[in-house]
């Protein structure tokens, strides 16, 4: 419905400018037109009659030759100003129809992500089984966020390891499903121990980060953001993508961690849940097994 609503706009956008567009080029047509026809028509009007004046108070012969070929010149000089002007005019309008485009795009994506932060708060009463829940979460930010990756990784009960609980899009399945990295290793690793995000593209400077690499070379741009609550690391949500012209900036950075810490509370509230599950489990499997009498 979403696409349907946007589509329409979009071809109202590119009508109403090319009505714009045919409205400038018919007035400046006219313009045009109407200069040339008034220059010429004063030129056949007053010629035959300022041939003999100007032959007398000038002190030179053909002074109308002179003067009509300055008003010619004068007349190309408009049009040619004419013609710059309209140039201008049809670049402004391209820029500002891209200016409106990207910044409707981007509406666009706020609006998914709010759509993805209303999901992920919907799962705290629809879901809870952890399994199901860690994939929604890595399908989710793969669908809103432009990336062709997505991976979360949790910390250990001992909080010196994280585990691999959800990967979607990765090209070596079977070598990140589980994968462990230690804490202050790598760059999940070091986001872990510092709990800062990070994005990571061709142009970043990688000596601020010692130690640091991105080891994919068919990785082009990532986002690494810590999952916290309340303070404590939960675990640490990766993104990333293939595409070349992909480029994450703060604002997808910012909204990748208003995702994180909304996932931080689902991850944990489903946590408790089985747990809870697990106990009432084994208090009934307590009771059926105690004598009788």
């Amino acid at each position: 419905m979403q696409g349907t609503v946007y589509t329409g706009r979009s071809k109202r956008r590119n009508a109403q400018s090319e009505i714009l567009e045919r409205q400038l080029s018919r007035n400046w047509y006219l313009l045009a037109g109407a200069t040339i026809a008034s220059t010429c028509g004063t030129a056949i009007a007053f010629s035959p009659l300022l041939g003999d004046r100007f032959a007398n108070i000038w002190p030179w012969a053909n002074t109308h030759i002179v003067l009509l070929a300055g008003l010619a010149a004068a007349v190309v000089l408009l049009i040619v100003h004419l013609t710059v002007q309209q140039w201008r005019v049809t670049a402004m309008r391209g820029n500002f129809e891209q200016l409106e485009a990207t910044t409707e795009e981007r509406e666009q994506q706020n609006r998914a992500r709010l759509h993805a932060l209303l999901n992920i708060s919907r799962m705290m009463g629809a879901v809870n089984d952890p399994e199901n829940v860690f994939s929604s979460i890595t399908s989710t930010c793969r669908e809103i966020f432009e990336s062709d990756q997505a991976s979360l990784m949790l910390l250990n009960e001992t909080k010196d390891e994280l585990h691999t609980r959800s990967s979607m899009g990765h090209l070596n399945t079977d070598a990140v499903g589980g994968a462990k990295q230690k804490v202050g290793e790598g760059i999940a690793g070091w986001v872990a121990q510092t709990q800062q995000p990070l994005i990571l593209d061709p142009d970043t400077d990688m000596s601020r980060y010692p130690g640091l690499e991105l080891k994919s070379a068919t990785v082009t741009a990532a986002m690494v953001v810590p999952i916290l609550l309340r303070g404590e690391l939960v675990g640490i949500l990766n993104i990333s993508s293939r595409k070349p012209e992909v480029r994450y900036t703060d604002e997808d950075l910012q909204a990748l961690q208003v995702f994180a810490e909304n996932a931080g509370t689902v991850i944990r509230h489903s946590e408790q849940a089985e747990w809870m599950r697990r106990m009432i489990e084994k208090q009934r499997g307590e009771k059926s097994g105690a004598p009788l009498g």
